[in-house]
């Protein structure tokens, strides 16, 4: 889905702390009946400062409880294989989110896309082109192969619609899409892994946004993102996920987000929750 103009739209790594023991001193040859010398043991200990749930600091908390929307989070450090969560269980509609696990469908039923189906799958993820979508989601099978797709993948609270945009997922469900385009036991092959991240690494100027913010400029920061209005009454959905690689990180991200009065203010919520996330991962 085009932005409006209204607002514009590996696996789990664990690091080990290395212990350091000095040797001790071996006892005089000269006196060998003496009682053996006191050894003494210097234990140098780096001490690592180890992240802490997002959701659970003071400031994070205070963030989320002064927006007016309602916002679901999931994120996964991939250092440690830690996931914390926010509102888990809430299930969203994707809106243009579920393009990604439309792609990764079709990657997963082809052993490579041709030059047509290239163009189509570019315009579907870095310009968020509707038509597009709708073209690879008849493509793949719909609703049904999705379904199936997301079932392998391990995706147990994701319901695929009809219309593929009211799809109903939760943030953990969208985690869970993220780790196929890392993992090295994933449904997908490394080239195809690569390929829908380079995708994803390359949206459109002014659509990417959403867990993109408060990351500095040279870190990987591969997304995609999605809105739509629910009704008249200014309720919009705003969603964002990504996978977030550089400066010590390397993080998956989904901050689902509904309730909002416009679609400005969907975005700034989920950009809130993204520059905290980014602070307090940092270690």
């Amino acid at each position: 889905m085009r932005r409006s103009a209204v607002a514009g739209c590996a696996l789990a790594m664990a690091f080990a702390v290395s212990l350091a023991s000095a040797r001790a001193d071996a006892a005089s040859p000269s006196a060998p009946y003496s009682a053996p010398k006191h050894v003494h043991h210097h234990h140098h200990r780096k001490h690592v400062k180890l992240p802490k749930n997002p959701f659970a600091l003071p400031a994070m908390r205070s963030y989320l409880a002064g927006r007016a929307d309602y916002v679901d989070a999931a994120v996964r450090d991939l250092r440690t294989g830690k996931t914390y969560t926010w509102h888990p269980g809430r299930r969203e509609q994707t809106a243009s989110i579920v393009k990604v696990d439309i792609l990764e469908t079709l990657l997963r039923q082809e052993h490579g896309l041709s030059p047509a189906q290239q163009t189509i799958a570019t315009g579907m993820i870095e310009a968020s082109d509707n038509d597009d979508a709708t073209e690879l989601w008849d493509d793949v099978g719909g609703a049904p192969a999705v379904t199936a797709y997301d079932r392998l993948a391990g995706m147990t609270n994701t319901t695929p619609n009809l219309a593929w945009g009211l799809t109903e997922t939760t943030a953990p469900d969208q985690l869970t899409l993220l780790q196929e385009l890392i993992s090295a036991d994933s449904l997908l092959k490394p080239a195809a892994q690569q390929y829908e991240l380079d995708l994803m690494s390359h949206i459109d100027p002014g659509e990417n946004w959403g867990v993109s913010g408060g990351i500095p400029a040279g870190v990987q920061i591969a997304l995609k993102n999605g809105w739509l209005p629910l009704d008249g009454n200014g309720d919009w959905q705003i969603n964002s996920i990504g996978r977030i690689r550089g400066d010590g990180r390397w993080y998956l991200i989904a901050v689902l987000t509904t309730g909002n009065a416009t679609e400005g203010y969907g975005i700034d919520t989920i950009e809130g929750v993204s520059s905290r996330v980014w602070n307090d991962l940092k270690r």
